[in-house]
């Protein structure tokens, strides 16, 4: 993300590093917001610390849905189900000393602008890192993604609609409350978003820093929908004659990266004599799968039996509940197919 050369080191923040015991991290955090200092107290699972640091994806993956390069698994950082009951508990300590909408905003945004910005080549050794939420509270830092992520988990759960802004080389929110006096916001959906800026102290909600006020803009609602990813797919066959069904096993390894549980998942498999339109169908089945909890991989192996010809093509469509349907394609090696 873009490094901001005009960061200052002497921000009105102060930080207590977290203390690890007996299993549990102790977070203190002290903030200004509006000429008055507020402090807070949070004991976050280790556990669940390591969790999220080593078992889980550090990517926002990007694939394109209609011609368009769609941050699709970011919410997964944002509305992950397993920091639920941590950060829930964080939005009823700013809810409780907050009575409207932008009070609540506003508190919560202080508190995310007051973590000092960390570059992730520097904190933690890779090029592209996007902590979860309950890494920024422990480390004590991040980039514009991580604090977007926590901020995120923040509004929603105290109920306050808001929605993704991707510009260049930035990651941003808009939130949509009462009490904003700002001229510049984002219609989406016949809706008025503000602009929220999370890397650095001193913005205020509807403040758009000058680096991006004539930026392209791309707005993404929030959605808990899972992202599932088929990381590959293996096809193997017995020897076949030319007029003879062959056994075949297809296995195909697929990862949900969250947020919640993928259902009513299933493939639907076909092989094709060749990869034109109109081809000759050599088999297709359908699998009914079982659900695909948040974070889990799991090797799908799939048994058809099925004519193998030259240049056969091997089509596949993922599909479920709440999931958007994805479609690949393997050509089928004939020699290594038939056993030559």
């Amino acid at each position: 993300m873009r490094k901001f050369l005009h960061l200052l080191i002497l921000m009105l923040f102060t930080v207590t590093a977290s203390a690890q015991t007996d299993g549990w991290f102790s977070v203190n955090h002290s903030w200004d917001c509006n000429g008055k200092n507020y402090s807070i107290e949070l004991e976050i699972s280790e556990e669940l610390y390591y969790y999220y640091q080593n078992e889980r994806e550090h990517v926002a993956y990007q694939y394109r849905m209609e011609d368009t390069e769609t941050p699709i698994n970011f919410y997964s950082f944002i509305l992950s189900d397993f920091d639920r009951p941590f950060i829930r508990e964080l939005a009823e300590r700013f809810s409780e000393r907050a009575f409207t909408d932008y009070d609540k905003v506003d508190l919560a945004m202080t508190f995310v602008q007051s973590f000092p910005y960390a570059y992730d080549d520097d904190s933690k050794g890779e090029e592209e890192y996007v902590r979860y939420p309950i890494e920024t509270l422990v480390d004590g830092s991040g980039d514009c993604e991580d604090k977007v992520a926590l901020l995120g988990a923040i509004l929603y759960e105290m109920d306050i609609d808001f929605v993704l802004l991707s510009l260049p080389e930035h990651l941003a929110l808009a939130v949509r409350c009462e009490g904003v006096v700002a001229d510049r916001y984002v219609s989406y959906r016949n809706k008025k978003y503000y602009y929220v800026e999370t890397t650095m102290e001193g913005w205020e909600i509807g403040q758009v820093p000058p680096d991006y006020a004539h930026s392209e803009v791309e707005v993404y609602p929030c959605e808990a929908l899972p992202t599932l990813l088929v990381r590959g797919m293996r096809f193997e066959s017995q020897p076949t004659k030319v007029y003879e069904k062959a056994d075949c096993e297809l296995k195909v390894e697929l990862h949900n990266l969250g947020p919640g549980r993928a259902t009513g998942l299933q493939l639907q498999v076909w092989i094709l004599e060749n990869g034109r339109r109109n081809a000759r169908v050599l088999v297709e089945e359908a699998f009914a799968l079982d659900d695909l909890t948040e974070g889990m991989k799991r090797t799908e192996t799939l048994q058809l039996k099925s004519l193998i010809k030259e240049d056969a093509v091997l089509e596949l469509e993922l599909s479920g509940d709440n999931i958007p349907s994805q479609t690949f394609e393997l050509r089928l090696n004939y020699s290594k197919v038939r056993g030559l």
